[in-house]
């Protein structure tokens, strides 16, 4: 009963942080006007400091992208004693079309690794046998030829699983570790790494993993991570989407120059016994990439950690039928990521109970998760609306030399917080894949300009979304996994 209780508070506790922050200055408004002018102050200029810092951490990371895309992989792999590593890609696959595959696939015949070196897994669903089959008659026939194995798994929902990715996953990796066993395959020697069906990897992209995954003493107590580019359909992607796909790939740019603070996201790579140590991914949650950090820092004693590789593999923007249909799909991809939140009770029932975890290690983590979630969900109503709500809800106010003076800096500070904002929009420029023919010059100029709604989409596809995500979590609406629609556009 006190555990039942424990995790309801732990699930009520970031949507309660939240609700409060927003509502506490309305009332405060009312009541006492001047601390929360002076609150909104001092949180515009730790947001500034916070937009600087980003800034230069998205340069920074750019940089390092930039220098390790110019450096030869197979060489430098060369150099290193030889291994028998074999690279396992898990491709999850529920309602897929050949279009949206076979890119991925093909990303992974032309590596600059020898095919014989690596195993491809279609992880297809039971309930979507039909499509499956064509997928895997197409495919196979086609490729098989080029690895070393290719391995097709069918997963078929079982009691107490959520129908998802990590539950798929799971059930090919557990198949993959009975044939790399029959085939006297040390899992040692096994690089898994799982991905989106639309996940394209960069030519040098398992040599550059094989060379980390060969320095890295700790291999074992690893995860290893890329930098997502979601560029594969851009230029045909609505501006709402192109904004939060860039925002999304900068995100984890940033995030992988810091690498203590760095989380699984989407694709990532770790050693099969790892993988079997742990029993593969959790199949009860909605976001399993995020969670396997989790999982594996709190089994490993606080002894894992996540590696950034500066290479990127590219993925897709979200689209849709139309815009209305593609509006829909982005709020729902960005609502699922958002529902990261579901992690709280764990992380911190986790963080109270394990004594093998030194105190403050463990504590930051799980602060800087709560205080992640908590920016995410309130910092662009803050700045937008929340702020300037005592400037305009108190006229009587407005007449004193301290409200004047509020407004007159807090403007200035938020005018610096539009250098990172440029920041963002160079990269993003730079980042960009070669123009189709059939788009105008012009195409390009609206690629950088679209910038200047990053306040209205922050708001709109930020903040709202995760709000919604703490609030169902907050209420008890456990939310269920949902595939992002993304159609590929031949150009």
């Amino acid at each position: 009963m006190k555990k039942v209780f424990l995790i309801r508070f732990f699930e009520i506790l970031p949507g309660a942080l939240t609700w409060s922050a927003i509502i506490l200055p309305i009332i405060f408004t009312f009541i006492a006007p001047i601390p929360v002018i002076i609150f909104i102050l001092l949180f515009d200029l730790y947001w500034v400091y916070k937009s600087i810092i980003m800034g230069l951490h998205l340069f920074s990371g750019y940089q390092k992208m930039k220098k390790q895309l110019l450096i030869d992989w197979s060489k430098k792999l060369a150099e290193l004693p030889r291994q028998n590593l074999l690279h396992a890609v898990i491709f999850t696959n529920y309602k897929e079309s050949i279009d949206i595959v076979e890119p991925s696939v093909e990303s992974i015949v032309n590596a600059h690794t020898s095919g014989d070196r690596i195993i491809l897994v279609l992880a297809t669903e039971d309930r979507d046998k039909e499509n499956a089959k064509i997928l895997v008659k197409h495919l196979k026939d086609k490729y098989q030829k080029h690895f070393f194995d290719f391995i097709v798994t069918s997963h078929k929902l079982a009691l107490g699983e959520m129908a998802g990715k990590g539950a798929n996953a799971t059930w090919a990796a557990e198949i993959l570790s009975k044939i790399i066993r029959d085939k006297k395959i040390k899992p040692e020697q096994v690089i898994v790494t799982t991905a989106d069906a639309d996940t394209r990897f960069h030519q040098e992209y398992f040599n550059c993993l094989s060379y980390y995954f060969i320095i890295t003493s700790d291999r074992t107590r690893c995860s290893f991570q890329p930098i997502p580019i979601y560029s594969n359909n851009i230029w045909h992607a609505t501006v709402i989407a192109r904004i939060l796909a860039f925002g999304s790939s900068f995100w984890q740019m940033i995030e992988s120059t810091r690498p203590w603070r760095l989380i699984n996201f989407s694709t990532h790579s770790m050693c099969l016994k790892t993988l079997e140590d742990m029993d593969y991914w959790n199949c009860q949650v909605v976001n399993e990439d995020s969670r396997q950090f989790w999982r594996a820092y709190y089994r490993l004693g606080g002894h894992h950690r996540v590696v950034p590789l500066f290479l990127p593999v590219y993925m897709d923007a979200v689209m849709g039928k139309n815009i209305k249909d593609t509006i829909k799909n982005q709020y729902q991809q960005r609502l699922r990521w958002a529902y990261g939140i579901e992690h709280a009770p764990f992380i911190l029932s986790q963080t109270f109970t394990r004594n093998n975890i030194r105190f403050w290690d463990k504590f930051t983590k799980a602060f800087r998760f709560l205080e992640n979630n908590f920016s995410w969900a309130t910092a662009s109503i803050f700045i937008a609306i929340v702020g300037w709500l005592p400037l305009l809800m108190s006229p009587d106010v407005n007449q004193t030399i301290l409200v004047f003076n509020v407004r007159v800096y807090a403007t200035r500070l938020l005018g610096f917080a539009w250098v990172g904002l440029m920041v963002s929009a160079i990269i993003s420029m730079k980042l960009l894949p070669p123009r189709p023919k059939n788009f105008h010059p012009i195409k390009s100029f609206y690629m950088l300009a679209q910038w200047i709604l990053i306040p209205i989409v922050a708001i709109l596809f930020s903040s709202i979304p995760a709000i919604d995500a703490q609030t169902r979590l907050m209420l008890g609406r456990y939310m269920g996994f949902r595939v992002t629609d993304k159609r590929q556009v031949k150009s």
